[in-house]
Formats: structure tokens, C-alpha cells, sequence
């Protein structure tokens, strides 16, 4: 693994969300990291996305970067874990060198698991211990000036610079934002004017069934992009001119770009090496 670093130390983020799949083997992630290591700069991985099992993400993106150079960060949520799990977590993967962490609430668990949510701590409270003057991971020596604290920002409620500016108090250091498709909701004023990096996030669409699932996450998408998508001969690339024209747009705005591929790393690379 290279040297610590920041998201302070790039300067435009080309992120992706790596998503191992749950065969055995480590081959996907190799791969992954062979596909987008010369167009992204930054990885993140989810934990346990749609509320069902998956590959641990701290173990993930340590093999992610063990020989490469990106700045990882793992999806840290309070769905699953009590407190004592998050600060075991969040220290084991400060030990191996991972000192960026996504705070997000986490899907709901599927119904099929037969799981129960923990919770025991807010997205808020997480943020605070992990990050706070007085939160435990912060007080444990040596980490607390090295820690970054990446969280979602939700560009479609009236009320978000006011939940932004308490995540920023809680901790937090930086924000992805929730899928997007047109730039009208990230071009905002208090968005233009922050103090912070926001990079905004998109989820490349393959097929036309997959705006279905982008409406059940509550992404707002418009007569006009729908019927873009559902018009077109060529889904992947329609959806690919989309999200490069709104990145285009938002010039001024963000700091970076996020891609969701689901393990479509081409997509991603594709998008990336046209930014």
C-alpha cells in the first residue's frame, strides 16, 4: 500500500463504487483494480448493499490498494453493528492504512435474511464518535488528524444544506451525493459557494428495466430522461451521454464524479476517461 493520504490531496475525484461479487476467489477485485487503475483516482465499496450479505469492504478495498494508488474508502453503516463493532472496524482498517470512511444509514435488511437492524447509533452519532473531539476512534493516538469522513447528500430535499452543515459539525469531511441524472438539482447556490468537496454520483443504466430501480431508491427522473432511456436503441450509451452532459454542466459545482457500475468497471473506466 502507498503512503497515507487525503481526498484533500486530489484535486478532481474520479471515483468508483467496487462491488465484489460473493463467489469465492479474489479475481474480480484484481480485475477491477487492472480495469480502472489509469482512470480512477478513489474506490469506495458498500456493506452489505440491498440489505443482504456481501464481502466485507474494509478487506476489500485493503486488497484493492495493497499495489495500486487509490485512496479507499469502505461503506461504515449502523445498521448491522453496535457501537463496540464500529470501533473495531473503523480501527482495524486505520491499522491497514484505510483512513476514509462513508457514514450511511444502509438499506433496510431483506425480509428474506431473517436479520434484525442493530442501530444503536444515528448516522449523526456514528459521524461523532468516529470523528468528533470527543468521539473514541479520534481520541485513540496517532489516527485522529489522518481520519476523513466521506456522507451521502440527498440533493432532492429543500432541507439539505441545513442536514449538510450538521454533518460538517458532527465531523464529516466531504459528500457524495445520491444518483443523479440532470444537473438542475446540484446547481445550486450553496452548493457553488461551499467550503467542502462534493462529488456527485451516478449509476450508469444498462437496460431500460433499471429505471424502475433507480425510482424505487426515490431518484427523481424526468419525462424527459425517461424517455430518452426508453426511446433508445442503445441504453448504455444514451445513459453514458446523460451523465457526462450533466457532469459537463455542473462545471463550477462538484469535485468530482462517483460511479455506481455494480461491477460493470468498463462502464465506469468509459465514463471516467471522458471526463
Amino acid at each position: 500500500m502507498s503512503e497515507i493520504r487525503t481526498i484533500e490531496d486530489i484535486k478532481f475525484v474520479k471515483s468508483v463504487e467496487l462491488v465484489p461479487r460473493k463467489e469465492g476467489g479474489v479475481e474480480d477485485i484484481l480485475e477491477a483494480v487492472d480495469i480502472l487503475g489509469s482512470s480512477a483516482n478513489f474506490l469506495t465499496s458498500p456493506e452489505n448493499p440491498m440489505g443482504k450479505p456481501g464481502i466485507d469492504p474494509v478487506m476489500s478495498l485493503y486488497l484493492a490498494s495493497r499495489n495500486s494508488n487509490f485512496i479507499v474508502m469502505p461503506h461504515i453503516t449502523p445498521r448491522d453493528k453496535n457501537s463496540l463493532f464500529v470501533y473495531s472496524q473503523v480501527l482495524t482498517a486505520l491499522k491497514f492504512g484505510i483512513n476514509h470512511f462513508f457514514i450511511i444509514g444502509g438499506d433496510p435488511i431483506d425480509q428474506t435474511i431473517g436479520a434484525k437492524e442493530v442501530r444503536e447509533m444515528d448516522v449523526m452519532g456514528m459521524i461523532s464518535a468516529i470523528s468528533g473531539e470527543d468521539g473514541y476512534v479520534k481520541r485513540q493516538n496517532g489516527y485522529g488528524n489522518s481520519i476523513r469522513l466521506g456522507a451521502a447528500l440527498n440533493p432532492y430535499r429543500e432541507q439539505e444544506p441545513e442536514i449538510a452543515g450538521k454533518k460538517l459539525e458532527a465531523g464529516s469531511n466531504f459528500f457524495i451525493s445520491q444518483i443523479l441524472y440532470e444537473s438542475q438539482w446540484l446547481k445550486k447556490d450553496w452548493v457553488k459557494e461551499r467550503k467542502f468537496k462534493v462529488v456527485a454520483g451516478f449509476f450508469p443504466l444498462r437496460k431500460k428495466s433499471q429505471l424502475k430501480f433507480v425510482k424505487k431508491m426515490h431518484v427523481p427522473v424526468s419525462e424527459e430522461v425517461e424517455n430518452r432511456i426508453e426511446n433508445s436503441d442503445n441504453v448504455a450509451e444514451t445513459s453514458r451521454k446523460l451523465i457526462l452532459d450533466t457532469i459537463d454542466d455542473l462545471k463550477g459545482y462538484i469535485d468530482g464524479v462517483h460511479i455506481m457500475p455494480i461491477g460493470h468497471n468498463e462502464i465506469a473506466r468509459d465514463i471516467l476517461e471522458s471526463v
